[in-house]
């Protein structure tokens, strides 16, 4: 993305843009994926700086130049002012290094080890490198923490959210995942737990190696998983259930990929909301029965809602706000309903 897309961009970040230049930059938002991620990008580090302590002039001037010579342009951005300099250099830098929104201390005090916090933004997929080499891909509105002495001591993660890993091989010192009770006990291999704190169930889904599941609170609970397999495990109940599947239905949302097959709405809904970051009304309580398959990559909202009336006699209506802090609402009704209220 250019430097004037980005200028463009964070103007409305900072609520700069009105009327039709404002409608002009929602449009561009709601209709091309790219704009849309760089967006989040720039919302997040900018909600991260906003909040930091100012720094010295010379300190921006040296940030700024060094953002200048790593972007390889010779178009230069154009600046409202010189505090607004203060802050834009550093946040189109950080967006230049990195997808994602750190919270970090990494460094030790009195010997002390201090915890990286990352997460995802809602409405995005982000990727990051641990420093032991392995590879996470986090989910929308997922949150990830880790102590400083992650791949020395430890390799210890607790997850909140979504996440897929490429775990790197260490016998001696194995990855563990923490989310509520349960652990996730890693040597090296490929697998997804999803454990956002809303919904009633933990899915573990292995890709490849091998993994245990253990619980916090219960020595005797014991589970080892084989590659396509899933457990789910039931926060009212306790139980741990395992089952065969296609692991590529739960695992594509890294690559931007959503996969139904005859899904219930209810799931379908909860997945379109995490990953379009928008809220959806649902008018009778029986459409949640509907079943729904498809394949979603990179359809517009409009497709993917004429896709699902169709196939389960939905009515729907999409409402758009100017204020792009407002999330896009979906309102869902059934097409007899709809009928008989006219």
């Amino acid at each position: 993305m250019n430097m004037k897309s980005t200028n463009d961009i964070l103007q409305i970040v900072l609520r700069n843009l009105k009327n039709d230049a404002k409608r002009a930059m929602i449009s561009q938002l709601e209709e091309d994926k790219s704009v849309r991620d760089e967006y989040l990008k720039l919302k997040n580090v900018w909600a991260l700086i906003s909040s930091t302590k100012p720094m010295s002039d010379s300190q921006v001037e040296n940030l700024y130049l060094g953002f200048q010579q790593r972007l390889k342009t010779k178009q230069k951005l154009k600046l409202l002012n010189f505090s607004f300099l203060k802050y834009a250099a550093i946040f189109i830098l950080a967006v230049a290094l990195t997808s994602l929104f750190f919270i970090s201390q990494p460094y030790r005090w009195n010997g002390k080890p201090y915890d990286t916090t990352v997460f995802a933004e809602n409405g995005q997929v982000s990727k990051i490198l641990l420093p032991d080499s392995s590879v996470v891909w986090l989910n929308s509105g997922t949150k990830i923490t880790y102590n400083t002495d992650y791949a020395i001591n430890n390799r210890e993660i607790k997850l909140i959210g979504q996440a897929f890993f490429k775990a790197a091989k260490n016998k001696k010192v194995p990855m563990r995942v923490f989310c509520g009770n349960l652990e996730v006990k890693v040597l090296g291999t490929r697998f997804d737990v999803c454990a956002y704190p809303n919904e009633k169930t933990i899915n573990v889904v292995l890709e490849a190696g091998k993994v245990e599941i253990l619980n916090r609170t219960l020595e005797s609970f014991n589970r080892e998983l084989a590659p396509g397999e899933m457990a789910q495990y039931n926060y009212d109940s306790g139980e741990l259930t395992t089952t065969k599947v296609n692991t590529g239905k739960f695992t594509s949302w890294k690559e931007g990929i959503l996969v139904f097959r005859d899904d219930p709405m209810s799931e379908v809904i909860l997945r379109l909301k995490r990953k379009y970051d928008i809220n959806i009304e649902v008018m009778q309580p029986e459409l949640y029965k509907s079943v729904f398959t498809a394949t979603i990559k990179n359809e517009n909202l409009e497709d993917i809602f004429k896709s699902i009336g169709y196939a389960c006699s939905i009515n729907y209506k999409i409402i758009r706000s100017e204020d792009i802090n407002t999330k896009t609402k979906v309102i869902l009704e059934n097409i007899q309903h709809k009928k008989a209220r006219n």
